[in-house]
Formats: C-alpha cells, structure tokens, sequence
C-alpha cells in the first residue's frame, strides 16, 4: 500500500466534520469554496478558529500555522492590538460613504516604508492593486505590450504559471523568462508600456530575483521609457523599505496588499507623481482624468486595522523576522544533508520560505 493512500485514509477518518462541511459547501460553491488555493484532496480542512500561531479546526484539532495566510496574516490570528482597533470602530459608525482621515494617514505611513510610491491610491486586493497598476501604465505611456515573467503571479487574472491560466485579462503579455537577463533581453522592444516583476516570486516557487537582474530590468525600463512595477504584496515584508530598499533599485510604481491591511482586505498602487496625477482632478482637470471608484475602497475597518498593523512592523521587528526565516531555512537544509535525504529542499529568503521536494511519489508503506 503506498504511503499516500495510508495518509489519506488517516486524514479522512480522523476528519469527520470537515468532511461534512465540504460536502454541505460544494452543494452551492463550486470545489467547496471560493478561494481555489484550498483546493486539497480528498477534502481540505475547514477551520474555525484563530490564535496566535495556531488554528483550530472544526474537528478540534489544533495545527500551528506555517501559511499565515499566505503571509496575510503576519501579525498572528486574533492580534489584540488589531482588535482592539476594530472595536474602535462601533463608536464611530461605519459605511460611512465619504472621505476620512485615515486615508490620508495610511497612506503617509506606507510611503515612509516605500518611497517610490509618492502618490498612492487604495483598492481591496493585491490583485485589483496589479490590474489598476497595469491599466495605469498603459494609459500613461500610451502602448499595449506587458512584460511579465515565467510562474509569476499578481493575482488570479495575471498569472503565468507552465500550464497558462484561461482566466488571465486580455492584455498583450509578452513573457520573458524569470531572473535571467539573457533570456529576456531579446523580448525587449520600443512598444512595451510597463515591466511588471515580483522581486522574489512568491506562488512561483519562492524564487528570489537576483539584484543585478532587477537593476537590468530598471536599466531597460529607462531605455524604452516603460514603466518599471514592482509586485511587493509579499517582498514587502522582507524588509522595512521592499526588496526594491533593501536592493537599492527604485521602481515607477509599486503594488502592495497582503499582510499591509492588518489582516482585513486590502490593496494599494502607487508611483511617480506625474503617473498617479492622472486620478487627481485638481491638477488635470476633470475631463483629463482616470475614474478609480470602489465601494469599500478606503473602508474605515481595513483603515483602522492596517494602521494599527503599521506599528507592529517596526524596522526591528521585521529584521528580527527575517533573521528567524534565515535560520530556519539554513537549519532546514542542514538537516536534509545531515540525513542524506535528497528529496525535500528550500528556497526563499527571509521570512518567506518554499518547501519542494522531488523524486518518485510511488513510495510504499512499512
């Protein structure tokens, strides 16, 4: 009997009620859900609560959690500090349907972390942030062609993995290969509007961009007068200032999400300010200028939490971070050679660490 299907039993008999759910939820979700990264055979746990570093799921089981939602969830499950900034909000009213001023204050302390984004507007994923940075930059430069890099992902309509993926918008990608200068530098063309890269590719194999391939895409970005957009929902947290601080190669634009939004739904483009005035009426003239709308864009619970996350991710605290990410990947892979086992190794840098592994899957059970 091979050890997978051993596994699989084990999971299913000792899942009862998660197996339940997932058959009462693909009776009106399609695959059991809506986020299909939960795709898991024969069924995925269903969770129903959130501390610290652990989860519980709906058959009582506790797991510590190595995802953190996909590092959305950075600050821990039930962070009482962000908590205690939603709770804020029942005082206060919320929908409220206008401008605050929090907007303006988030956005003065993401600019502090990033530079590069002078002018910085704010939407509900880092998936919307990468279609909005994307619409931008080809209206500001006038051209039609992308350039986007084998297994990247910015999102679930603008991804790239081997197979392709039917639901990607109708843009002219073109796609080079991912840190490689040879590979891409014959895709290079007077008719690119933008070069949108992950300085590590998180989906993609939590692959890290090399700085001297970065600083080439930033030479070529000059050179054809494109627009140079670093994906950093995920790289932010690599450093206080992105990998594009911690590298020394500054961006036109930048996206974010992720984590930034405290947990809550989040995302946020921005860059130049002669590229983000095209959303400014005051300084184009209202017939000159880009109509970005969304109910809950700037909404008052991603506001309050995003702000309260804010200081949390202190230049400390992410050093520390990122300094307990290297040493476990380093001790990880001492481990594997210590042992001799070939078939499970790690990449990444950071807190952000890719566990791969390799070899034939038909091992059997004894």
């Amino acid at each position: 009997m091979l050890v997978k299907d051993v596994l699989v039993e084990e999971f299913i008999v000792s899942n009862p009620r998660s197996q339940k759910a997932f058959e009462r939820a693909r009776e009106i979700l399609p695959g059991g859900n809506t986020r299909s990264v939960f795709n898991s055979f024969p069924f995925p746990l269903v969770l129903e609560s959130g501390c610290g570093c652990e989860v519980t799921s709906l058959d009582g089981k506790v797991y510590t959690d190595f995802s953190s939602d996909f590092t959305a969830a950075l600050y821990g499950h039930s962070n009482p500090v962000i908590y205690d900034s939603l709770r804020e909000i029942f005082s206060t009213g919320f929908a409220l349907g206008g401008v605050v001023e929090k907007e303006a204050e988030l956005g003065e302390i993401i600019r502090k972390r990033l530079p590069s984004m002078k002018k910085i507007r704010f939407c509900n994923s880092g998936t919307e942030a990468n279609m909005y940075a994307l619409a931008t930059a080809l209206i500001f430069t006038r051209r039609k062609k992308i350039l986007v890099f084998d297994r990247g992902y910015h999102g679930g309509t603008m991804s790239f993995p081997d197979k392709g993926n039917p639901l990607n918008l109708p843009h002219d990608f073109i796609i080079g290969k991912f840190d490689s200068v040879e590979g891409t530098q014959p895709l290079l063309s007077a008719d690119i509007a933008a070069i949108i890269v992950e300085p590590l590719q998180a989906a993609g194999g939590v692959r890290p961009a090399s700085k001297e391939f970065l600083a080439f895409l930033r030479k070529a970005a000059d050179e054809l007068d494109a627009i140079l957009i670093f994906d950093e929902c995920v790289t932010s947290r690599l450093h206080f200032n992105g990998m594009q601080g911690a590298l020394g190669v500054i961006p036109d634009m930048t996206v974010v999400g992720k984590y930034m939004g405290g947990g809550l739904p989040f995302g946020a483009f921005g860059g130049r300010e002669d590229i983000m005035n095209l959303y400014d009426p005051y300084s184009q003239g209202i017939e000159n200028t880009l109509f970005h709308s969304g109910t809950f864009n700037g909404n008052i619970f991603t506001l309050n939490a995003a702000i309260a996350a804010s200081k949390l991710v202190t230049a400390e605290a992410l050093l520390r971070l990122n300094n307990l990410g290297d040493r476990l990947r380093g001790s990880a892979h001492a481990i594997m050679e210590a042992s001799g086992f070939e078939d499970m190794y790690f990449t990444g840098h950071g807190s952000e660490i890719g566990v791969h592994f390799r070899g034939d899957d038909a091992v059997t059970f004894s």
